[in-house]
């Protein structure tokens, strides 16, 4: 009984270990390979407190999560800077960093001997000494991080952080802080991994670096993966086969002398076949999906754009982006040079040029996604040139892309809903706190997403990921994804490429009504004659300098720009 109740407290421990993990790198996309640190973090807190100041449980365990949410808070500054395997030397580093430390700090950590006689548990004057004692509460403490982490992940919040998973740039176009996003994950993982820390110390009574090294980390990544990356029932269940199936081998009867040999190559063997026959794991990621049922059978299909579209402020005509003298160099290069152009309400600007001529760059810098050379950009007035993306979609300009940058493995009515601003569900304190507004808030935004939806021809695909998409389909996607961030000012790079001529057609309707609804638009196409049909002003831009700009019409008589682009 008490060999029985041993493994399941592990099973509770290591799935705690497992889901906070999941956070980072299966919803985050964040690869950092430190989770044995914070998981170290906890339980060197829990042994450094009870034994030489005397400090028991919970105590502890508070203290370890706030000290060790501070650490995740550090580690998330480099993730903002770097990423992919540049994430993943920094965090190997601090990982080897950390069992330096506690090989090294003798005084404080014990050394190479580590800390020993951490004292029990002890609730309502019983001490937890043994397995069986120990397991309610290892139990329940599991089960209270599996409730936070599944909180988060199944919030506003955590479709945020999926989003910036499969593109970070897109997300930021549509208006994510990503700075804050990631410094808010990083400390939730830290904090969540600590309590299995804490939990451990006191449950063994002993604690060393070597129970902490990059092999626990590597283990922790295995629960993840085997179960299912962004599906926390997935960490749970790849917590407990990795930690059962060791010991179920035990009972495989082997020769003696190549016992331990036949048990590691049976325990790899069953691992492969498991992730061959489900690549995505145990769980794939589908526990998360937003439910659309109710919302979406009181919406017309093809209904009226204009009814989704609420009239900018201000006077038609009247200029809201100003961009004057911007220029942009790399290194020798100069791409953007004495760029000034004006934006206006119900006008919609096309932006025109050979391949290579600073267009794309153009948008970047009006954006916020380059910084200008030189140069500044006005919006409405307010000097937004340094601006970071996320801030100038808040002040009320968007864009898209030329390569769509959908996010793939969202539905589409998730592609359109993380679009939406101001949502109570995007701030962690109120998923925890205000469970309710948050609730009401995204039915309320489920349906004005559905809406979207609606109004671009997608509501029988409001389910279907974006990945299984065609490609006019993704295009339309690309523009509801627009229209949801509400912004005044629309940035549409190359949206009518590829296309057949009715979904053309469909689509400079919804560029029409756009401009209508007194938005400002500007568009990047190469095609002629839809610039000549929807244009008010066309702006023709050559080696990164505006060569000449005015209506349709006029330009395209104009003999110098059809020999050097109209042919």
């Amino acid at each position: 009984m008490e060999y029985l109740a041993h493994i399941l407290v592990m099973v509770c421990l290591y799935g705690i270990l497992a889901t906070s993990f999941n956070l980072l790198i299966g919803f985050g996309g964040i690869f950092a390979l430190a989770h044995a640190t914070f998981y170290a973090s906890g339980a060197y807190a829990a042994g450094i407190l009870a034994t030489k100041l005397g400090i028991g449980f919970p105590l502890t365990l508070l203290v370890g999560v706030v000290v060790t949410a501070g650490i995740g808070l550090l580690v998330a500054f480099p993730a903002m800077r770097v990423g992919s395997h540049y994430l993943v030397v920094i965090t190997l580093a601090l990982q080897a960093i950390t069992i330096d430390v506690l090989m090294n700090s003798k005084p404080l950590t014990g050394g190479p001997d580590g800390i020993a006689g951490i004292p029990p548990v002890s609730l309502f004057g019983t001490a937890l000494t043994s397995p069986v004692t120990f397991l309610p509460l290892a139990a329940v403490m599991a089960a209270l991080c599996c409730a936070v982490a599944w909180r988060l992940g199944a919030s506003p919040f955590g479709r945020s952080l999926r989003a910036m998973r499969e593109n970070e740039a897109a997300a930021q176009a549509v208006g994510k802080n990503l700075v804050r996003m990631k410094l808010v994950v990083f400390a939730m993982s830290a904090g969540l991994a600590s309590v299995a820390g804490t939990l451990v110390a006191h449950y063994i009574a002993f604690v060393n670096p070597e129970s902490f090294t990059i092999e626990e980390t590597i283990l922790i990544l295995a629960m993840v993966i085997l179960g299912g990356m962004g599906n926390l029932w997935g960490s749970l269940a790849g917590a407990a086969i990795l930690v059962l199936l060791p010991e179920g081998l035990k009972f495989v009867h082997v020769p003696g002398d190549i016992a331990d040999m036949v048990r590691q190559v049976i325990y790899g063997v069953v691992l492969i076949v498991i992730l061959r026959l489900r690549p995505e794991g145990l769980f794939p990621e589908t526990v998360f999906r937003t439910p659309t049922g109710a919302a979406r059978s009181s919406v017309p299909a093809n209904g009226p754009l204009m009814g989704a579209l609420e009239r900018a402020g201000g006077t038609p005509g009247e200029v809201v982006v100003s961009a004057t003298s911007l220029s942009k160099h790399f290194g020798g290069i100069q791409a953007v040079k004495n760029l000034t152009i004006d934006l206006k309400r119900g006008e919609i600007v096309g932006l025109i040029g050979p391949n290579g001529a600073g267009k794309t760059t153009a948008f970047n810098l009006l954006s916020g996604f380059l910084r200008p050379t030189g140069g500044t950009i006005l919006y409405r007035g307010r000097d937004v040139t340094t601006l970071k993306p996320h801030e100038v979609v808040a002040a009320g300009l968007a864009r898209s892309f030329q390569d769509l940058k959908l996010f793939t493995k969202l539905t589409v009515v998730e592609n359109i809903l993380v679009s939406l601003p101001a949502q109570p569900g995007d701030r962690p304190l109120d998923v925890y706190f205000r469970p309710g507004l948050v609730r009401r808030a995204d039915r309320e935004n489920v349906a004005r997403a559905l809406e979207i939806a609606s109004f671009a021809g997608l509501l029988a695909k409001a389910d279907e990921t974006a990945a299984n998409l065609s490609y006019a389909e993704e295009k339309l996607l690309v523009i509801a994804r627009l229209l949801a961030t509400g912004a005044d000012v629309l940035l549409l790079d190359e949206p009518l490429s590829g296309l057949d001529t009715v979904t053309v057609e469909r689509i400079c309707g919804v560029i029409r009504d756009l401009a209508r609804a007194n938005k400002a638009v500007c568009i990047i196409e190469h095609n002629l004659e839809v610039i000549r049909g929807v244009c008010d002003e066309i702006v023709f831009i050559d080696e990164g300098r505006v060569l000449t700009k005015g209506p349709p019409d006029t330009l395209m008589r104009d003999r110098e720009l059809a020999e050097r682009y109209f042919g």
